[in-house]
């Protein structure tokens, strides 16, 4: 657990003071883990992945980035109830629906899992808003989409770790209206910073082989396929700092307390795939930036 002075330490050394807190909460789990109560193990229920990451960033939200965030990065859509926007990496479905009940706008999600994309029908369903929030199961690999659809596109961590992302910028392109616009965050390499073992570590955890594209790559990509770039932001400070905000208020929060171990193991599991993120970005060989790209023939 994380104590007052280590909170106040965070703030001013952001990832040695997250690794102590993580170490902290370790060496509590290991000796609550010599001493655990069956029953309580029987009676709480299992806590998956899924669910740590939306008690980190809030229900529906799967990476950083709450409400306020995404409604912030769609502002240059000038979204109103006769707009349509897709959302290349749709998860639960958070950002989708917080952008449609914003601004009434229609949002088809993509999402390559098929637990969460039952999932996100049915948290949609339950909270009213599936007349305008559809999600579709796909490989992002190999997507089809129907051209000249929608007026924009969205993607939050969409292709870091697809390989053949030019291929899915271009049917994202091909979906989009002429004056169609995208934004994308995501974590980019910058070769710069040479051989790291951090970024190493980091690709190594990932559930699926990342594929890095450089900077320069994605504006060499977002002009071949006829988009200007309005903006390329290096958004990497701001993530690093989303990740360890969310991890002071879940490690200082009563509920960790109430863990039982077998629960605190899959905390620190995703904990420590936060601080091989947070190392890596640290490094300088890992970045994160957003790009805001616009059709060539676009007046704004």
């Amino acid at each position: 657990m994380a104590d007052n002075a280590s909170v106040i330490g965070l703030a001013v050394r952001p990832f040695p003071s997250f690794s102590g807190m993580v170490d902290r909460l370790r060496r509590t789990h290991r000796s609550r883990a010599n001493t655990r109560n069956i029953i309580l193990e029987d009676v709480l229920p299992s806590l998956d992945t899924t669910e740590v990451r939306q008690r980190l960033y809030g229900r529906g939200y799967l990476i950083p980035g709450d409400a306020a965030h995404v409604l912030g990065l769609v502002e240059p859509f000038h979204l109103n109830g006769a707009s349509s926007l897709l959302d290349l990496s749709s998860g639960l479905g958070g950002p989708a629906r917080a952008i449609a009940q914003a601004f009434h706008a229609r949002v088809l999600g993509l999402e390559r899992d098929p637990d969460l994309v039952r999932r996100h029908a049915a948290m949609s369903s339950a909270l009213g808003v599936s007349s305008l929030v559809r999600v579709k199961g796909c490989d992002p690999e190999a997507v089809e989409l129907d051209a000249g659809r929608y007026d924009c596109a969205l993607g939050r961590e969409a292709t870091y770790m697809v390989a053949e992302k030019e291929r899915l910028l271009r049917v994202v392109v091909q979906a989009l209206k002429s004056r169609g616009q995208i934004i994308l965050t995501d974590f980019v390499l910058d070769r710069a910073a040479g051989e790291r073992d951090e970024l190493a570590r980091w690709s190594d955890s990932r559930t699926r082989r990342p594929s890095l594209w450089t900077v320069g790559q994605y504006a060499d990509c977002f002009r071949s396929l006829g988009f200007n770039l309005r903006a390329i932001d290096d958004s990497t400070a701001l993530h690093r700092r989303q990740i360890v905000a969310a991890w002071i208020t879940l490690l200082r929060s009563r509920d960790i307390r109430r863990l039982s171990p077998s629960q605190v193991e899959t905390v620190l599991s995703e904990a420590e795939s936060c601080l091989r993120t947070a190392a890596a970005l640290e490094s300088g060989a890992l970045k994160y930036y957003r790009f805001e790209a616009i059709a060539h023939h676009s007046f704004w």
